[in-house]
């Protein structure tokens, strides 16, 4: 199943139930929508050593 955090956003698939996102370790997790579940699936097949994409960072840090 695919989940997401609702404190950092970070995506990710695990097998039966989830406590705490391994991210940031906080224990907001929600199932991912639709959306977030194909999206991480692209990321995945694109072999990205991780989930943010050019696009997805703030703007300072995009400069």
């Amino acid at each position: 199943m695919t989940y997401a955090c609702k404190d950092c956003g970070f995506l990710f698939y695990r097998v039966g139930e989830v406590k705490e996102c391994p991210s940031c370790e906080k224990n907001h997790i929600r199932s991912a929508t639709q959306e977030e579940t194909q999206r991480l699936q692209t990321l995945l097949a694109r072999g990205k050593p991780t989930l943010l994409v050019e696009e997805d960072k703030p703007y300072e840090e995009t400069r």
